[in-house]
């Protein structure tokens, strides 16, 4: 521990993140044993925290602990307070010098894409792709990242409302039980791939983006030539990290408390 981190207020933090990770509502003495501090101490703590509203008592007689309503409206205002698209443009940025590459930010409006936002790196594809654009779901790794975070019923309903999978372009994925093998693919990677099906050019990685409800929000890519990746596995697989992280960061800022992008199909 630094010499510049005052002890009482990091083990403030600690208790109050135990007892946020907790399923189960905590009595001093797990606290105390779980994180390896006095039970005096402990005790001192919590009771401040407890008349600062930050914890609440739900068993008086043994003691138990949860979080508190103060918790909640301190992180209300920290959402208040960022704008989602300052948060965003500014993680952007940061995944474009990253992955060298051009960056999107799409948001879902009825069934289908809004362009909200892009970064472009001078080393990278210009696309077409304008802010405020509209583009469909089913041929886009925007599109699909979002799609797999549906169940299955949900995406046969959005498809059969949009005029199912027609081709845009040669690589474009038109068999359904393929589409439905590829969306399985990004819940179990974390990612979705457009591999030229929208773009004959252009391959894309993305991954959603879930607000403070969890549910999906947006969806951000990485854009590239695919030239430049030509099915280089450890490429892909590097920059899908790169963006399955960024997306989970971006989620968790504005609210989402989960820890996996694609948590309900891997239970």
């Amino acid at each position: 521990m630094s010499e510049k981190i005052n002890r009482s207020v990091f083990r403030a933090l600690e208790m109050l993140e135990l007892i946020a990770a907790s399923k189960n509502e905590l009595t001093i003495t797990e606290i105390s044993k779980q994180l390896g501090i006095p039970k005096s101490t402990t005790f001192d703590i919590l009771y401040t925290l407890l008349d600062k509203g930050y914890l609440e008592q739900t068993n008086e007689k043994q003691k138990h602990f949860k979080l508190g309503v103060k918790l909640f409206q301190t992180g209300a205002s920290y959402l208040d307070q960022t704008p989602f698209q300052n948060v965003a443009h500014a993680m952007l940025e940061k995944l474009s010098e990253l992955a060298g590459e051009t960056v999107f930010l799409a948001l879902l409006n009825n069934d289908e894409l809004v362009y909200f936002d892009k970064v472009e790196s001078p080393n990278s594809v210009r696309t077409s792709a304008r802010i405020g654009s509209n583009n469909p779901l089913y041929c886009t790794g925007l599109g699909k990242a979002i799609l797999a975070t549906l169940p299955d019923d949900e995406v046969k309903a959005i498809l059969a409302r949009t005029g199912g999978l027609k081709a845009i372009t040669p690589h474009t994925v038109t068999n359904e039980a393929q589409f439905f093998s590829i969306l399985n693919q990004a819940r179990q990677q974390g990612y979705a791939v457009d591999d030229r099906e929208h773009n004959a050019e252009v391959f894309c990685l993305a991954a959603p983006v879930y607000n403070l409800q969890g549910k999906v929000y947006a969806a951000i890519s990485i854009a590239s030539l695919f030239t430049k990746i030509n099915h280089q596995p450890e490429k892909i697989a590097t920059l899908g990290k790169i963006i399955s992280d960024t997306a989970l960061e971006l989620s968790q800022r504005i609210g989402y408390r989960g820890q996996r992008l694609y948590a309900d199909f891997l239970r």
